[in-house]
This record gives C-alpha cells, structure tokens and sequence, in this order.
C-alpha cells in the first residue's frame, strides 16, 4: 500500500469531516429549538385569581323611556348601485302594508319621473338608468314624501377591463439552514474525494515499464 495515497486520502477525510459535521450538529441544533418555540409559545399563559368587583344596585330608579306609538311604516326603498355598460341602477321599493301603494322614482338630471305601485305584502323593482359621467341623485317618494335617496355616478366609459393579477414570483428560500446544508454538502463532497483518491491510488501501476530495454551483451 502506497503511503502518499493514504496520507492525501485521510486530509481529505479529515477536512471533510471537520465541514460537514459541524454543519449538521447546528442544523440539528437549530430544529430542536425552533420546536420547543413552537410548543412554549403554544401552551396558555395561567390566568390571574382576581375577583371581579360586585355591582352596587343604584339608589335611583331608572327614568321609563316614553314608547312612541306611531305606526310603523309600511313602503321602504332600497337603491342599488350603478350596473355597467348599461349605466342602469335598480331601485326596489317593499310593501309590508295592506293595501297597494303608489311611489315614484326620481332623478335630479331633467328627465321623467317613473311611477310605479307595489302590491301589498310584495317588493317591487325599477330599473332607471342614468347619464354618463355626471352626479345624479336617485329618489324614491311615497305618500307625498321623500323614503330613500342616494348620489351616484356613472362612469362605464372609465370602468375597463379588470385589472391583470401578476403572479408574484417565488423567491429562493434562504437562510441559516440554507447555509448549513451548503456546508455539510461541501464537507461530504470533501470526503467522496479522499475516498476517490484512495481507490484510485490502489489501482494505479505500482511498477514503472522500462523505457529503453537493457542491451544484452554476447
């Protein structure tokens, strides 16, 4: 057995060894406390014993809030939003009453009120539609006042497509345990080459062929 192949082959043994097992130890190291984190912070802190404080009744009695007894009202409106392209709004008016009721749909933009009746116990829906990029103010009047109202505008002509959704890039993970897997990695390959070196070492020609044959005297 040559000495010089083993000689090269355990310092590449050695410094292999010397990276790559520190490495994993911390890495192993790093592991285990990461869980333990993870289970302290898991587990309930203790609550305090204190007792909370017994509430005192008051002296004073409490002042009866007087009830109204108005009726409550039947017809209510609910106004939707602006629907593009069509730049249409829907307006639903419901009817809990009796009887059938009569209500109008108005808008502040110099146009037509709508009138319209609900039957009693029904809802009843109105489309108006409104002009482009100008504030309106949408109205729904019943017996003579004003039940619901809102200020909206159409902007179809801006309103494009949605907008595209990039797909965020997917860094690399990096970090501590990134960099000590590197070098477990570098210290293995360290010892696979010693290891290489000594197989190598025992099948190389252990003689050298003479070059120049001896000449042979007569």
């Amino acid at each position: 057995m040559q000495l010089p192949r083993v000689i090269i082959a355990a310092v590449f043994l050695v410094i292999g060894a010397l990276i790559a097992v520190p490495a994993l130890m911390k890495s192993s190291g790093s592991g285990a406390r990461a869980s333990s984190t993870t289970s302290t912070s898991a587990s309930p802190s203790p609550s305090g014993t204190g007792t909370s404080p017994t509430p005192t009744k008051s002296a004073h009695k409490p002042s009866k809030t007087p009830t109204s007894t108005a009726a409550p009202q039947p017809v209510s409106a609910t106004i939707g939003s602006v629907s593009c392209p069509s730049r249409s709004v829907r307006v639903t008016v419901r009817n809990t009453g009796t009887q059938r009721e009569d209500f109008t749909v108005l808008k502040n933009d110099d146009s037509a009120t709508v009138p319209a009746t609900v039957a009693a116990h029904d809802s009843k829906t109105v489309t108006v539609e409104l002009k482009e990029d100008r504030r309106t103010l949408v109205q729904v009047d019943w017996a003579n006042k004003q039940i619901e109202t809102r200020s909206l505008t159409a902007n179809c002509k801006h309103a494009g497509a949605a907008p595209h959704k990039t797909t965020p890039t997917k860094l690399p993970h990096t970090g501590p345990d990134t960099v000590l897997w590197a070098r477990a990695a570098t210290g293995v390959g360290v010892m696979l080459t010693g290891v290489v070196i000594f197989w190598y070492g025992g099948i190389w020609p252990r003689r050298r062929d003479q070059v120049f044959a001896k000449k042979t005297t007569d």
